[in-house]
C-alpha cells in the first residue's frame, strides 16, 4: 500500500512548480448549469441532496453575495463559488488542481456553495441526510455540486469520480446491497457503492493534503484510524435501526470501514472486490459490535461528522 501511496503522491505533487493560467471574473448571476438539458433532473437532485432549503435560506441572507468565477485557460477547468467571506485563493487554486489531477482530458466546472456548517448530528439520534450530506453530482455529468466549506476539497474528489465515470461497477453493488438489506432488515440508500467511492476520496485527499510522500503514508493511517472511530459511534445509533435510510449512512461510515480493513484489494482491483464487501462485513461485525458497544455513551452527545477528522 505505501507503494500505491507514493505513486499518487508523485503524480500529485510533481505539478506543484507548475503555474495555472487564470482568469478571474464577478457575477450577481447564479451560474447556470451546462448541462441545461437535463435541469429537470438537477432539480430532483438538487431537492434531494440539499438540506431542508437550508441553502436558499442561507442564499437569502446574504443580498449583495457575488458568485466568484475563476478558469483554468490551460485545462479549462472552472469554480463559481458564493460564500459570506472573501475566499481565499489558494482554495481555489488548490480546486483547480485537484480537477487537472483527476483529468486533464474533459474540463469541469465546480459549483461551491461555501457554507460554514459543518455536519453535527445531535444527542439520541439516527443520522440522515442533514447531517452528512455535502455535495452531488451526475453520473457522466462534467459539473460537480459542494455545499459546505467543511471538507470541501475531499467532497470536490468524491464527486469528482462520479462525474468522470470512475465509480465501481453499479450491477455489483446493486446486488451486494440486498444482501446487506436482507441481514439488516431494512432498505439501505441504493447507492451502496458510495462507500467505496468515499474511501476513495478520502486516500485522494490524505495524499493530495500531504507536503512530502512519507507524511502522505502517515495521513492514510490517521485516516483510517479516524474512520474506525465513526464506525463504532455511527453503529452504536443504527445497529438497531429498522428505518430505512435516506442517505448513504451505512456505506458511508460502516462499510466504508470495512474496505478499509482490505484497502489493497480494493484499491487495485475495485469493481472485482465488491463480491467480497458482504463476507468482509459479517467477517468484521464482531470487532464492530465490540466497539459499538464501547461507545454506547456517545449517543448521548453530540458527534462531529466530518469524515476526515481534525488529527487527520
Amino acid at each position: 500500500m505505501q507503494d500505491v501511496l507514493q505513486q499518487l503522491w508523485g503524480s500529485f505533487h510533481k505539478k506543484a512548480g507548475e503555474t495555472v493560467e487564470t482568469k478571474a471574473t464577478e457575477t450577481n448571476a447564479k451560474p447556470k448549469p451546462i448541462a441545461c438539458d437535463k435541469q429537470a433532473l438537477h432539480d430532483k437532485i438538487t431537492m434531494d441532496a440539499f438540506d431542508g432549503g437550508r441553502t436558499a435560506d442561507w442564499m437569502r441572507s446574504l443580498p449583495n453575495a457575488k458568485w466568484f468565477g475563476i478558469r483554468d485557460t490551460v485545462t479549462g477547468h472552472e469554480i463559481h463559488a458564493v460564500s459570506d467571506r472573501q475566499i481565499p485563493m489558494a482554495d481555489l487554486y488548490l480546486g483547480l488542481r485537484l480537477m487537472s489531477w483527476m483529468t486533464q482530458t474533459q474540463p469541469l466546472r465546480w459549483y461551491w456553495w461555501d457554507q460554514p456548517w459543518v455536519r453535527l448530528l445531535p444527542a439520541d439520534t439516527d443520522p440522515g441526510r442533514d447531517h452528512i450530506n455535502g455535495g452531488w453530482a451526475v453520473v457522466g455529468v462534467p459539473e460537480v455540486h459542494v455545499y459546505r466549506r467543511e471538507e470541501a476539497h475531499k467532497v470536490l474528489l468524491h464527486e469528482c469520480i462520479h462525474a468522470l465515470r470512475l465509480d465501481v461497477d453499479t450491477v455489483a453493488a446493486d446486488h451486494s446491497r440486498l444482501q446487506f438489506e436482507a441481514a439488516l432488515g431494512r432498505s439501505l440508500w441504493p447507492h451502496l457503492g458510495e462507500a467505496w467511492t468515499e474511501m476513495r476520496a478520502e486516500l485522494l485527499w490524505a495524499v493530495a493534503s500531504s507536503p512530502t510522500a512519507a507524511s502522505a503514508t502517515r495521513a492514510w493511517i490517521r485516516q483510517k484510524r479516524c474512520a474506525a472511530g465513526q464506525a463504532a459511534q455511527v453503529w452504536a445509533r443504527i445497529r438497531d435501526s429498522t428505518r430505512a435510510e435516506d442517505t448513504n449512512v451505512f456505506a458511508y461510515y460502516i462499510l466504508k470501514w470495512v474496505l478499509m480493513g482490505h484497502e489493497l484489494a480494493v484499491v487495485l482491483a475495485p469493481d472485482a472486490s465488491v463480491a467480497h464487501w458482504f463476507r468482509w462485513w459479517q467477517e468484521a461485525l464482531p470487532f464492530l459490535n465490540a466497539a459499538a458497544s464501547k461507545k454506547a455513551s456517545s449517543e448521548k452527545h453530540v458527534l462531529a461528522l466530518g469524515m476526515t477528522c481534525p488529527s487527520g
